[in-house]
């Protein structure tokens, strides 16, 4: 061989390596949960750019596991990731567009003692609830006594993996 054809040859094995890191990272990645992105309104360039992003949001939605297949449930899984400190895991039970600004949130709470007062009520206290099935909606009302203050939690289910997630706060 002469040195075109091994500099060719070279040059050959060269993509065909970069070729097949590239297809494998993608291959390796396909199906993985992707943090989603939220994303102001005013932020759209195109129309297009929007039904991209509402593509986005659908498959985002359909990798999104966290959370129970009651309200109740839901309320659980979110109330010993909070006795755990685990404002990560905590802010996964809450709907995709809030996630990220409950982890802060939680923090916060967890600090004022917002949380253990939260807590508290979900142990000792009562829990009104409100189903609008026709919204795939409910509401609890976690009182320490009747006729007190308490905390109003909204659910709404994610229609794509039948699961409930924490709406408000």
């Amino acid at each position: 061989m002469d040195k075109n054809q091994k500099f060719f040859l070279f040059f050959g094995v060269i993509i065909i390596i970069i070729v097949g890191i590239v297809f494998l990272s993608n291959f390796a990645t396909k199906g993985a949960v992707k943090e989603f992105v939220v994303r102001d309104k005013d932020s759209f360039t195109s129309p297009q750019d929007y039904l991209d992003y509402v593509e986005q949001y659908k498959q985002a939605q359909s990798r999104d596991t966290y959370g129970g297949k009651t309200p109740e449930e839901t309320l659980g899984l979110f109330v010993d990731a909070l006795k755990k400190g685990d404002t990560e895991l905590a802010s996964k039970y809450f709907v995709l567009d809030k996630q990220k600004e409950m982890v802060d949130s939680l923090k916060q709470g967890i600090e004022s003692g917002g949380a253990d007062r939260l807590m508290d009520y979900y142990l000792t206290g009562n829990t009104e609830k409100t189903y609008n099935d026709s919204l795939n909606t409910h509401r609890f009302r976690i009182l320490k006594e009747k006729d007190q203050p308490g905390f109003i939690i909204d659910f709404a289910l994610n229609e794509s993996t039948n699961i409930w997630k924490i709406e408000s706060l």
